[in-house]
């Protein structure tokens, strides 16, 4: 049933004061959140029930209380007692007594402002505006001298500033509040902030320990919301409504958060009985400044505050990747100890199989023994990565000869190239020098790069290539790999040095593998001084260059 246009609800208690306006069906007042989508006004008093009171307009300026709490009262008026669990109609205004809290109900028909005495300011110069593309013509502030003496116009600019250095956003509200008072003159300053067709009193400073009316006006509140511009009443506001009994002049500018959108206002009141000039539109660019610079402390706060979780997570996250990394180490070693134990068994009985004349033995032992193998090799990249992943990989740095180094290991790979019928190349010069470094490291890189060549290539050619490089950036050992093999796309490439990845799916099943060989010898490189490069074509081959340092 509709019979006012809407409710005007104030909740007032000795840490807040809440003021609305509701438009449409129930509303109910509880410490607990909202539940069911109904709309609620959320207090904070340990004396309300999470749902303690619910009402609804009617018609003939009536409105209809339901005592949801089950076991505390709710006064009415200041006399009467609506028991849990029971409702009643009430004529309008009405005041429920909650708890601590105040709940004052009245008609939200809209104050009789005039909207043509409602005077602006420039609008704030926000986000894309600033700068020297910005040309809004603003009048300087020394051609509004006339109407304050300099001394004025410095103490509020220091007060914006002294406002900009506020430490947290209850900060900003205080100091600004207090600013309006003190500072600006008027009688009464205070900082909202805006949730739905809510208004929270953040902060209020007045110069009198008690008030007439509500604290603020919502026909103007509403329209700084929709316009996003500071408005002031600079006079003949008297009598226009409850929240501007006794007011001569009212000033409120928008707070707007990152995005652009109003948060809050800053809401200034100067009473009829102060003397002194009226408000004008130097107060409201100052109590404008004001408000931007909460707004721009605000968005300053959150982005430290956003900057702040993210150096804790990203703390915590390098944290428990350090202990996965350790934990791994741990379980790798305790692994490999009796898996080598079972490796040498299979190799003794597979000896033993053969001498004997024991083929129906071998077969099976032969698997056994692979099969460790492969279960050793898997191991072993793992504690290498969890070993790189903690930074505890130890690089040696011993004195080798590169050439002869590529070239026994290009007999140790024939048996990987005769496997799918590849033809392996090598072009390294027979002097290559001598180098310092970890010899162990790069044969295992060399080897996993030669090794998925001849693995990713079928009849084809795979091709090293060995060079000592020495230029201004340093000396540096080089080898290329060339395979004609199924080669790869640029999404494939993108995601190849990620450990435990395939260049897809299906390749992990046909050919085999951890996706760990890459990711290893990548970050074997970079400990050495360099790095591994790809170029690669879809059916074409790939070609991967890895350059380290020649001497550590």
């Amino acid at each position: 049933m509709r019979g006012v246009a809407m409710l005007a609800v104030t909740v007032t208690n000795k840490f807040e004061t809440q003021q609305l306006t509701h438009k449409n069906g129930p509303l109910e007042v509880g410490r607990g959140p909202s539940r069911d989508g109904m709309a609620r006004v959320v207090v904070r008093d340990a004396f309300v029930s999470r749902d303690h009171v619910r009402f609804e307009e009617l018609t003939g300026r009536k409105v209809r209380v339901l005592n949801l709490s089950t076991k505390a009262p709710v006064t009415v008026d200041n006399h009467s007692i609506l028991n849990p669990g029971t409702d009643c109609e009430f004529i309008l205004p009405v005041r429920l007594g909650v708890g601590e809290t105040v709940v004052d109900i009245d008609s939200g028909e809209a104050e009789p402002i005039s909207m043509n005495l409602l005077k602006t300011v420039a609008a704030p110069v926000r986000g894309d505006t600033l700068g020297i593309q910005n040309t809004a013509v603003h009048t300087p502030l020394i051609d509004r001298s006339d109407s304050a003496s300099p001394d004025e116009i410095v103490g509020w600019l220091e007060t914006v500033i002294a406002v900009q250095r506020a430490v947290d956003p209850q900060d900003f509200y205080d100091r600004t509040a207090k600013a309006l008072v003190d500072r600006i003159g008027l009688d009464a300053g205070l900082v909202l902030t805006r949730d739905g067709e809510t208004w929270r009193v953040v902060a209020m400073v007045t110069k009198e320990t008690e008030t007439q009316g509500r604290a603020f006006s919502h026909t103007i509140l509403t329209q700084v919301m929709t316009a996003k511009r500071t408005f002031y009443l600079p006079s003949g506001a008297a009598g226009g409504g409850e929240s501007l009994v006794g007011v001569q002049g009212v000033v409120a500018s928008p707070i707007f958060d990152a995005r652009d959108e109003v948060l809050g206002a800053v809401y200034g009141i100067r009473n009829q009985r102060t003397r002194g000039r009226e408000l004008g539109p130097l107060e409201a660019q100052v109590v404008q400044l004001l408000a931007i610079a909460v707004g721009v402390g605000i968005a300053r706060h959150q982005q430290d505050a956003e900057a702040q979780r993210l150096r804790v997570e990203k703390a915590a996250a390098e944290e428990a990747d350090r202990a996965k990394s350790g934990f791994l180490a741990m379980v790798s070693h305790e692994l490999r100890t009796p898996l080598t134990t079972i490796i040498g068994y299979s190799e003794m009985l597979l000896e033993q199989a053969e001498s004997d004349n024991l083929p129906q033995y071998t077969a099976d032992l032969k698997q056994v023994h692979a099969a460790g193998q492969h279960l050793l090799t898997l191991i072993n990249d793992i504690l290498d990565l969890s070993k790189i992943e903690a930074g505890k990989l130890e690089v040696a740095k011993e004195q080798f000869a590169p050439a002869s180094l590529i070239r026994d290991l290009m007999l140790s790979v024939e048996p990987l190239g005769k496997k799918n019928n590849n033809k392996l190349e090598l072009d390294c010069p027979t002097d290559l020098g001598r180098g310092v470094g970890d010899p162990t490291r790069i044969r295992q890189c060399v080897l996993n790069l030669i090794g998925n060549a001849c693995k990713f290539t079928t009849n084809g050619v795979v091709k090293v290539t060995v060079r000592r490089l020495t230029d201004q950036a340093g000396d540096f050992l080089k080898v290329q790999v060339t395979d004609s093999g199924i080669g790869m796309t640029s999404d494939q490439v993108a995601r190849l040095f990620q450990p435990f990845t395939q260049v897809d799916s299906s390749a992990g099943r046909k050919f085999g593998g951890t996706g760990l060989g890459l990711a290893i010898s990548q970050k074997l490189c970079h400990a050495m001084g360099g790095q591994i490069a790809v170029e690669s074509e879809s059916g074409k081959g790939s070609t991967f260059t890895m350059t380290i340092k020649a001497v550590l």
